[in-house]
């Protein structure tokens, strides 16, 4: 009758294991005040004025004609409450009750189980695409062996009277087949996923697996959850299966598991010594370097990402190619911020296929992005070239907030100019407001002593920038004796106007390694590569000063491409680190020639990031001499620890490259101490590792050089290996606890054949609801309805009422 009424109404057939499911949708006509009494009482009363009044007016009738009657006016009214009901029907699909199945993935169970042995130890699977060793298979294979055995027999048997859908897990759980529901159409693609799961997962962590599933499925919740597991919580006893059965219990779903076991040989990926700088701007290249060690991987393609903490965005990504086992590779990529605030960057390399151990895969690293205007001091003497494309730059750039100062310039220009000064600032105050500051061919002789002591005082104890720009005039020369001598990264003895060997023809100066990697002033594109073919197609200079040798500790980024009698080029562009400060000093006064044809594209790059570059220092600000870092907080017992300690002022650093110790204490236990030595071409940074530490929670101070305050200072802990690797044996007791807790059934492997028998029948899913069919308004129901009034009416004239 179903089936006939379905056909009616033009309702689709329901597939092969799928049904329906009718809801009678109805309004009520009378008030919904109304009580059901009210309404018996109501509908009482009207049957009886109808068969009084048939009894009143037929009583000359026979007593079948006066039933006639009286029925079909009885119906008539039915069919008026039925019609004003607006009667209609809302037809469900629905489909077979559901059935989650889970296999455990995590590395416990790539073990061996040997018939009538212990467990012999992880299995060498190298490239073996069965994942079987010394021709035993692993847990993970005899579970997969089991679902797919006999043309996939047990699945079929599950399949039969549920709906199936499998996931794997190890620390969370990831569903096949994206989720679908398996069926015999996508069958070969489940069979062929199946075959490709591998225990690659470092922890096993079930609770946190199962109540995701439950969480995935609370829409339709299913009959019954089927787990092939080993039982292992590498995790800790929070996550057992015996934790979670009691949720399931209430939810209705109980754990149907069966044991069997996991773990493969470490391969692993290790990402560490990420250096970054704390403080970046919008629009700036931020570049980040990092080393990377590999395990099992030589001679892969392995691919690195930038991305947000908490975010899946991939803000930069490069790719490396692992070298041999353990041997450390450095990296480097570039990123250009393009909103100001704080942010949490994660530097990973993607977890590659077999890798046992993804904790240290990445890298965090906290940046400042700033957008605030740089507050920017330039002087000179006068309105040279230099002077003018810089002064025209930095006025236009909105990050940058100018003031000027020409020597040689008419008492009005201060009037004329809005971001001109009469002089430079006397008071130590002003002066110490600014974040940069450019001096160009200055006349030293109009700079008082007290201003040159502050200007000292800038760099030296407020960290700020100085650019120091050479002409042929006063810089550098005439500084000699001066309290600003000290500023300079050479010895001004040695310095001289160009020679005419020197200014004969342009010249291209090179970029030092230095120059290349160490910073980011000449960073013109993305990449290294594409920003040195920027760099040596820019328009040649053709004068510099003569600088003979330089103060040890200086970083020289530009050279000439000539050399003089000792064999050392002339340096165009070098920096000096001073107390918490920098000096950049240019040895040309032509950077100007750097915007022919290309506007300020690469001349205003180039000064907008040297400006960045030096007032870092002022923002990050100097409230700590020294920071004690390590790369990660937590190491598996023999990792090498290493150390690094970052002198954020210079004057604090010892002149020895030995200089650093840092202590180490286990509680309950002596100290250890580890000497550091300096990074070459980082005067500031020192670095050094210790290796072979036993389990435990330690301290680490820099004991050398003393601090007037509390020592930089870092803790860390060393931790047994994975628990994956310790606990081998199949976890039986707490398997038992969990089924019995959810109402379930715990099955050994060799007799879980039986339990597609023994699942719940469950509730029908619905999978799908029409929209309402009304049948009130229906023509059969009206013409239905027309039909009993003219029969009626037919009546009684036949019968002579009317």
């Amino acid at each position: 009758m179903k089936s006939l009424l379905e056909w009616y109404l033009r309702i689709p057939p329901a597939a092969p294991g799928e049904g329906t499911d009718w809801v009678w949708l109805w309004r009520r006509p009378w008030p919904a005040s109304w009580p059901a009494w009210l309404v018996v009482l109501v509908g009482l009363a009207c049957a009886a004025v109808v068969i009084w009044s048939y009894r009143r007016d037929a009583a000359t009738l026979s007593r079948g004609r006066r039933l006639s009657l009286t029925g079909l006016r009885l119906l008539v009214i039915a069919f008026a409450v039925l019609l004003l009901t607006e009667l209609s029907v809302s037809v469900h699909r629905t489909g077979l009750p559901g059935i989650a199945l889970l296999i455990d993935t995590s590395a416990s169970m790539s073990l061996q189980d040997q018939p009538g042995t212990e467990i012999t130890g992880a299995v060498p699977k190298g490239d073996d695409p069965a994942g079987l060793a010394d021709g035993a298979p692993h847990r993970l294979q005899r579970a997969i062996e089991l679902l797919t055995r006999e043309d996939a027999d047990w699945l079929h048997r599950v399949q039969s009277s549920h709906q199936l859908h499998v996931w794997q897990f190890s620390e969370t759980a990831v569903p096949l087949l994206g989720g679908a529901t398996v069926k015999r159409e996508n069958e070969t693609q489940f069979l062929q996923e199946l075959q490709g799961l591998r225990p690659t997962g470092d922890q096993t962590r079930p609770a946190p697996a199962v109540r995701k599933v439950l969480s995935e499925l609370r829409g339709m919740p299913p009959a019954a959850l089927i787990v092939l597991t080993d039982g292992i919580s590498s995790a800790g006893a929070a996550d057992r299966f015996s934790r979670i059965a009691d949720t399931a219990r209430r939810k209705g779903v109980p754990l149907y598991l069966i044991g069997v076991g996991s773990e493969e040989p470490v391969r692993d990926l290790q990402l560490y010594d990420t250096l970054v700088d704390e403080v970046a701007f919008v629009g700036d290249p931020l570049p980040i370097s990092a080393k990377l060690k590999s395990f099992g991987f030589a001679g892969r393609d392995l691919e690195v990402r930038l991305r947000r903490e908490g975010s899946d965005e991939i803000l930069q990504k490069t790719t490396i190619k692992a070298g041999p086992d353990g041997q450390p590779l450095k990296f480097e990529l570039s990123y250009v911020p393009t909103e100001a605030g704080e942010e949490d960057l994660i530097l990973e390399v993607v977890l590659a296929n077999g890798e046992t151990n993804d904790r240290n895969n990445a890298e965090v690293r906290h940046v400042s992005v700033r957008e605030e205007k740089i507050r920017v001091l330039l002087a000179d003497g006068l309105p040279r070239y230099e002077y003018r494309a810089l002064k025209h730059l930095l006025e236009r750039d909105k990050s940058i907030q100018l003031s000027v100062v020409l020597q040689d310039a008419d008492l009005e220009y201060p009037q004329e100019d809005r971001v001109a000064l009469p002089h430079l600032p006397v008071q130590r105050e002003e002066l110490l407001q600014y974040d940069v500051i450019i001096l160009g061919d200055l006349d030293p002789g109009q700079l008082s002593p007290a201003l040159q002591e502050n200007l000292r005082e800038f760099v030296r104890e407020k960290g700020g920038g100085l650019i120091l720009i050479a002409g042929p005039r006063h810089n550098p020369r005439q500084f000699q004796g001066t309290p600003l001598e000290s500023l300079f990264p050479f010895d001004l003895a040695d310095v001289s106007n160009p020679s005419a060997e020197l200014t004969r023809s342009g010249f291209q100066p090179a970029l030092t390694l230095e120059g290349q990697r160490g910073n980011s002033l000449f960073r013109f594109a993305e990449s290294e590569p594409a920003s040195l073919a920027i760099w040596n197609s820019l328009p040649p200079l053709y004068w510099q000063v003569e600088i003979a040798a330089i103060k040890p500790g200086v970083n020289v980024f530009a050279e000439h491409p000539l050399t003089r009698k000792s064999e050392i080029r002339l340096p165009t562009i070098l920096l000096q680190r001073i107390g918490a400060g920098k000096v950049l000093f240019h040895a040309t006064d032509e950077t100007w020639r750097w915007r022919f044809r290309t506007g300020d594209l690469y001349f205003g790059r180039y000064w907008v990031q040297a400006i960045r570059f030096l007032s870092r220092g002022r923002l990050i600000g100097r409230d700590r001499a020294a920071e004690l870092s390590i790369d990660r907080l937590v190491y598996q017992r023999g990792e090498p620890v290493q150390l690094r300690v970052r002198f954020l002022d210079d004057r604090q650093a010892p002149a020895e490259a030995d200089g650093v110790t840092v202590l180490l204490e286990r509680q309950g236990e002596g100290q250890r101490s580890v000497k550091l030595t300096r990074v070459p071409q980082a005067p500031s940074l020192f670095e050094g590792q210790v290796s072979q530490l036993p389990e435990g929670a330690y301290h680490a101070w820099v004991a050398r050089p003393s601090f007037s305050a509390a020592p930089p200072a870092a803790d860390f802990r060393v931790e047994a290996p994975l628990l994956e690797l310790q606990r081998r044996s199949l976890d039986r007791t707490d398997l038992q606890l969990a089924a019995q807790t959810s109402q379930g059934r715990y099955y050994p492997l060799d007799e879980a054949d039986r339990l597609p028998d023994d699942l719940p029948e469950g509730a029908a899913v619905t999978l799908a609801t029409q929209d309402p069919i009304p049948l009130w308004n229906r023509p059969e129901v009206l013409l239905l309805f027309v039909a009993l009034l003219a029969a009626e009416w037919l009546l009684r004239k036949r019968w002579r009422l009317v």
